[in-house]
């Protein structure tokens, strides 16, 4: 049976700055001078069986993510062993990464990414409150055909989604703060920048807010819905 380590870790300045090939390399490189036994992939290039719960956007910051790193099979591994490499790998992180916790999780079962149903976002800039109270306040019919058109780009070409079926609460706070819980994982998933752009477009949310906005992934589930 092949088991993996599953980590839940964080991600603050510096290290939200770094794309996800980059996330990837940098845990890999960490786990190998942490000196826990990966296994890895086979073939011409081989690479250390790392699998993250969902990716994250360059200057997102996250609280409470996950990752599983898949052990050798000949690996013999217990709590206590889980607990040491778990101290080993935060040793050889750099700044800006941190793992929280680490626990042992059956490596057989489904992967990791198809676990997540939903994610929870802090979103902080200017306005924002107004904004998300301007939404609230929209009556759109539910056998409206347009919904909460939304565009971005999706294999190369520019298309139009509808955000609102993906959102599963929104709550504004003050003074410029609002916690958004939206469907996520590798079926559906809303990304919090398209949430932004259509409060730009639709709730007068400040273009400039919108960009300038900070972003904590707070909570991601796995399994069931919130």
């Amino acid at each position: 049976m092949t088991v993996s380590l599953r980590l839940q870790y964080s991600r603050h300045e510096p290290a939200i700055w770094l794309a996800h090939l980059d996330m990837m390399r940098t845990f890999e490189r960490s786990v190998r001078r942490a000196r826990i036994p990966v296994a890895y992939s086979s073939g011409y290039n081989p690479r250390p069986r790392l699998a993250f719960a969902l990716p994250i956007g360059v200057g997102i910051e996250t609280e409470d993510d996950w990752l599983d790193v898949q052990l050798a099979q000949e690996t013999e591994a217990d709590p206590v062993q889980a607990a040491a490499w778990t101290a080993a790998l935060n040793r050889h992180l750099p700044a800006g990464l941190a793992i929280l916790s680490g626990t042992l999780a059956d490596g057989g079962g489904p992967s990791l990414m198809s676990l997540v149903t939903a994610a929870q976002y802090r979103l902080q800039t200017n306005g924002l409150p107004a904004a998300v109270r301007q939404l609230q306040q929209q009556k759109v019919p539910e056998a409206d055909p347009t919904g909460w058109l939304v565009e971005k780009n999706s294999k190369g070409k520019t298309v139009k989604t509808d955000i609102r079926p993906l959102i599963l609460a929104v709550q504004p706070e003050e003074p410029d703060m609002a916690v958004l819980r939206v469907l996520a994982g590798s079926k559906q998933n809303l990304r919090p920048d398209l949430f932004l752009k259509y409060l730009v477009a639709a709730c007068g949310l400040d273009k400039t807010a919108a960009a300038d906005s900070r972003i904590t992934r707070t909570r991601l589930w796995l399994g069931n819905l919130p």
